[in-house]
């Protein structure tokens, strides 16, 4: 998957602060050191690097978490997991991989933005991810 340093760049590039955007890259990438995500759903649900992209009790667990701090923090989370899939499947065009990360999650205003950006900047972001 891509380093932080370019899921902080494309962060950056939507207005997302930096502090969010490493706050999701823990959580999504080593969730056990995420302190403020409750150590029981961690022991309970065996989450792990990248479970809430595994397993949709996890996604959505996050995701509830995340909306809780507010919509920059779920707009990082959907950047995240959509640059992590365009590294991870570089034989999808983007159009295929927003596609299947809408039906793998919720469409919800948060998802449609980064949609529309990651759109928007496709040719830099596949430069960057592949």
């Amino acid at each position: 998957m891509p380093e932080w340093s370019i899921h902080n760049k494309w962060a950056e590039k939507m207005r997302i602060s930096r502090e969010v955007s490493n706050f999701v890259n823990k959580l999504i990438d080593f969730p056990e050191e995420c302190q403020e995500f409750s150590e029981d759903q961690r022991k309970t649900y065996k989450i792990e690097h990248n479970s809430g992209r595994k397993r949709k009790t996890v996604m959505y667990m996050q995701l509830r978490f995340l909306r809780q701090k507010g919509a920059e923090f779920v707009k990082a989370w959907f950047l995240h997991h959509a640059l992590d899939y365009i590294k991870g499947a570089p034989i999808l065009s983007i159009e295929e991989v927003l596609k299947r990360l809408e039906e793998r999650t919720e469409v919800c205003p948060e998802l449609e933005t980064v949609q529309d950006f990651i759109e928007e900047n496709s040719e830099q972001i596949l430069h960057d991810c592949r």
